[in-house]
């Protein structure tokens, strides 16, 4: 039932504990989101200082990969080539949550206004975490590596880290080896010549077995946290790739996975026109943490909320905010087309 009925001040009543609200307010863990916004730096400039507008696209350019030569001899007249350079154009998404709130409910009600407005305010953020940490994932999933085996083989050959499917364009960790997923991975990541620290976004299956090999190994005696070096390791609630029913994670060199928040320019400047149809603009640090700032807004206007008949009125005044949570996802260019720096790597089943 809608609009606060149920906490109409029509008996005696109370208000459960902060403690046992959280089951009912539960979301996942935004821990997609949250690394991607760790990485704002991504192009000079800033790429969201060039968006003026919301109508504007934003390019950017690098360099790409100068192809070695074949040359083993001196030349007098010696040419080559020239280089070349590509871009990127970035796509924002834009997740909003609006919410309203009668100002007579509120004085008809157990619940003081300025609870309801809390309250409504936080589930709107967490709203908003929940679903860009959806996006970001499936940013990942849709440009992770897409290159054909005949490609990836001859390049992870040396490593021998398991079966490249070209199909999933992902890596099978074979059952037999399900102890050192981690250090096929590795390997994997290494032939294709990213080296160094790399992060992870693994299932909860497969993070589970990370915890499980890093603390304990397969004897209970073998602490095999070695194998876990130099890897950040984040853990979604949600599925990575669902053919991989044994459990799956997405491997990238560390701080790779940029996230970009945008402002718009009138709510960075603020409006502040009072309590009226213009009302306000602004904006707003995420509450929770993740680094993300959101556009506000609010504009008050007289109504008639009286077809909530346990606590509107004929002459109510409505509050109707909205908040809005703009981020681009971006990773490093590539020039080869299907390449990506995001690499898929599945657990075969037994």
């Amino acid at each position: 039932m809608p609009n606060y009925a149920l906490s109409v001040l029509a008996k005696g009543q109370a208000v459960v504990t902060a403690r046992n609200q959280a089951p009912e307010l539960r979301r996942k863990l935004p821990t997609v989101m949250e690394l991607a916004l760790k990485n704002q730096e991504y192009s000079i400039p800033n790429a969201p200082e060039l968006r003026k507008s919301d109508l504007r696209p934003v390019e950017i350019y690098y360099q790409t990969k100068r192809a070695q030569g074949a040359a083993t001899s001196k030349a007098a007249l010696h040419t080559g080539t020239h280089g070349d350079s590509g871009k990127v154009e970035l796509v924002y998404v834009t997740h909003v949550e609006p919410f309203s709130l009668p100002r007579k409910i509120a004085q008809n009600n157990i619940l003081t206004y300025q609870t309801m407005f809390n309250h409504l305010y936080e589930e709107a953020w967490r709203n908003l975490r929940n679903r860009h940490d959806t996006s970001a994932l499936a940013f990942l999933v849709a440009n992770r590596m897409q290159l054909a085996a005949a490609v990836v083989n001859p390049q992870i050959a040396s490593a021998n880290p398991g079966t490249y499917n070209e199909t999933n364009f992902a890596l099978e960790i074979a059952a037999a080896d399900k102890a050192r997923f981690m250090q096929r991975a590795k390997t994997y990541m290494a032939a294709r010549y990213f080296t160094g620290g790399y992060d992870v976004v693994a299932d909860l299956q497969t993070a589970a077995e990370f915890e499980f090999q890093m603390q304990q190994g397969q004897a209970n005696n073998a602490n095999m946290s070695f194998q876990f070096a130099g890897s950040n390791i984040g853990t979604t609630q949600d599925v990575v790739f669902p053919a991989y029913t044994a459990g799956s994670a997405l491997f990238m060199p560390a701080r790779s996975f940029a996230g970009m928040y945008w402002n718009d320019p009138l709510n960075k400047s603020g409006v502040n026109a009072g309590e009226n149809e213009v009302g306000t603009m602004g904006t707003q640090l995420d509450p929770f943490g993740s680094g993300g700032v959101g556009d506000i807004s609010l504009y008050t206007k007289r109504a008639d909320t009286s077809a909530n008949t346990t606590g509107g009125n004929p002459q109510d005044i409505v509050d109707q905010w909205e908040v809005s949570l703009i981020v681009a996802y971006a990773l490093p260019p590539l020039s080869v087309t299907g390449d990506s720096v995001v690499h898929l790597i599945g657990q075969a089943a037994a």
